[in-house]
């Protein structure tokens, strides 16, 4: 997944999962690491692995408001293209307002190299707003565009904590592309973690119809971080 949601810890769809404003916990000059192994990668409801496992991990440096990091995954198109790695670096700044309300713009660029003949990489620009409440419960919204692309994608997720280490959440994406045409996304998700482990499932799902990598599936995904 290149980095564009608000949620970028360990874009094994764990990460996905998680709400912006978690990433300003880490927002003390300090870096992290993050490795996973999913059954399957899911960018935006459309496997970026041909419905096969794939091994992902990055670092991330954050200090106050700015964040910067770097994130692979292996990648598998089938025919259709000889990428086998997709590469992420992005930046960003972040905050939360004293009402509670957190934010986060975030510049990714995104590369597959072994590929460069392709012309895939790209640069895309995302940003979002998001608010957590005592009880647990948080929703958040994001959008991205890449400059030079039609297409802008927007998203709308909801979760809650049932204890600090078993939650709950869900979201909708919907893609709008004059050249690539329109489609929505949705899926729900549950995290377990304990320490710097984690556990998630997730259901996904599109309105794309004899499109195969777009077709419903669940994803199990590990994950350490330190």
């Amino acid at each position: 997944m290149k980095p564009a949601s608000l949620m970028k810890a360990s874009v094994c769809l764990i990460a996905a999962e998680l709400p912006v404003f978690e990433k300003m916990a880490a927002a003390q000059g300090s870096w992290t690491a993050n490795a996973s192994l999913a059954t399957d990668y899911v960018d935006r409801g459309i496997s970026s692995s041909n419905g096969k496992p794939a091994v992902q991990g990055g670092f991330d440096y954050a200090n106050g408001a700015l964040y910067a990091g770097v994130w692979a995954s292996t990648v598998d198109f089938g025919d259709t293209s000889a990428a086998d790695l997709e590469v992420s670096a992005y930046t960003g700044l972040a905050d939360v307002l004293e009402n509670g309300i957190s934010w986060d713009l975030m510049a990714t660029f995104f590369d597959y190299p072994g590929a460069d003949a392709e012309d895939l990489s790209g640069l895309e620009l995302s940003g979002g707003l998001g608010y957590s409440f005592d009880t647990g419960f948080w929703v958040a919204t994001d959008g991205a565009f890449s400059p030079g692309e039609d297409y802008v994608y927007t998203s709308l997720k909801a979760g809650y904590a049932l204890s600090p280490s078993f939650s709950l959440d869900a979201a909708i994406g919907s893609y709008a592309s004059e050249t690539d045409g329109d489609y929505t996304n949705w899926s729900i998700g549950s995290t377990v973690s304990r320490g710097g482990a984690a556990i998630g499932l997730r259901y996904w799902d599109t309105d794309i119809k004899n499109f195969a990598p777009a077709s419903r599936r669940i994803v199990l995904t590990l994950s350490i971080s330190s």
